[in-house]
């Protein structure tokens, strides 16, 4: 019996191929990336608000410098946070019930308390104690020249090391102990932040670990390896790989939280645009360039993250 067949039509000579098709793309466009278009034209026209208007463009040329603090203090507090989240997510499946107990209150204290307190409380309370154990305190005499305190002598060896850190000149080393205004406010913020996001980020470890089947740690343990080598070149690629995405989200997070630094006067593009409106009176050009601003650094930020999740998924599909 004879199969009949459906006949391909064929393409007309002399008709070029189509190497890009316009009408799915703009279709693509509309439908998923109107917002992005939206914000492209919003952007402009800001952007040439702050080109042609002089009190816009004042207002810029004060706030922008502060940028830069900004971006350090989240990257710093970024790369501390990640080391104190890993370490605090393998105490949290440890075995051992100490290092389990441990890492468990830190996390949740300090994602139960508000970040505006823990930043005070680092900023005016921590350092400051930190400081007078290392640098240590004189004796506190009163009227009747009897001592109240006897005072502490502190650590020479971490003082010495912390005074060359912060800067203060070799030869004043050995004849000055470190105080707390030597410590730039900077540095508190950073500590911070680093604790808060080191607990959130702990969890995100914790989840991207146990995503992992238990049998790929019989399996590398069934090869030789120890515990520790298992993690390292078996469970702990894949885990921070399936938990990229969440940790790129974390990162815009803590980049809009670094507006809370001002309430410590640290000079980055808040406290900036704080200063700016309340010397000036010009509310309104400040907050335009502060929000123009955080607009440009989060949204290109989340562009990066959709891309970075769309080449995850489009690799885990081809796997």
């Amino acid at each position: 019996m004879a199969q009949s067949s459906t006949a391909t039509p064929l393409q007309p000579v002399g008709t070029p191929r189509q190497l890009f098709n316009i009408r799915g793309f703009s279709r693509n466009l509309v439908r998923r990336r109107s917002w992005l278009i939206a914000f492209i034209i919003l952007d402009i026209l800001v952007a040439d608000l702050i080109i042609t208007s002089a009190t816009v463009q004042d207002a810029w040329q004060y706030i922008w410098p502060g940028i830069n603090v900004t971006v350090q203090i989240t990257i710093w507090s970024f790369v501390l946070a990640i080391v104190i989240g890993m370490i605090a997510a393998l105490m949290r499946i440890s075995k051992n019930f100490i290092f389990y107990n441990i890492a468990t209150l830190y996390v949740e204290l300090f994602r139960g308390l508000p970040l505006l307190v823990i930043i005070l409380v680092f900023a005016f309370v921590v350092t400051p104690a930190l400081i007078d154990v290392i640098g240590g305190t004189d004796p506190v005499v009163d009227a009747a020249g009897v001592v109240v305190s006897p005072g502490n002598p502190g650590i020479p060896f971490l003082d010495d090391m912390l005074q060359r850190l912060v800067g203060i000149p070799e030869e004043r080393i050995a004849t000055t102990a470190l105080r707390t205004r030597d410590i730039d406010p900077i540095w508190r913020i950073v500590l911070a932040f680093a604790v808060t996001y080191g607990a959130f980020m702990s969890e995100v470890f914790r989840a991207g670990i146990e995503s992992i089947g238990k049998g790929q740690m019989e399996a590398a343990r069934s090869l030789g390896m120890s515990y520790i080598e298992a993690m390292r070149f078996v469970i702990l690629p894949q885990a921070v790989r399936n938990v990229l995405p969440a940790l790129a989200n974390n990162f815009i997070l803590l980049l809009k939280d670094t507006s809370l630094a001002s309430v410590v006067a640290v000079p980055e593009i808040s406290h900036l645009t704080r200063q700016y409106s309340s010397n000036r009176f010009r509310y309104p050009e400040g907050l335009v360039v502060l929000s123009f601003i955080y607009a440009n650094l989060t949204i290109i930020l989340s562009v990066f993250v959709y891309i970075l999740e769309s080449r995850l998924h489009a690799d885990r599909r081809e796997d």
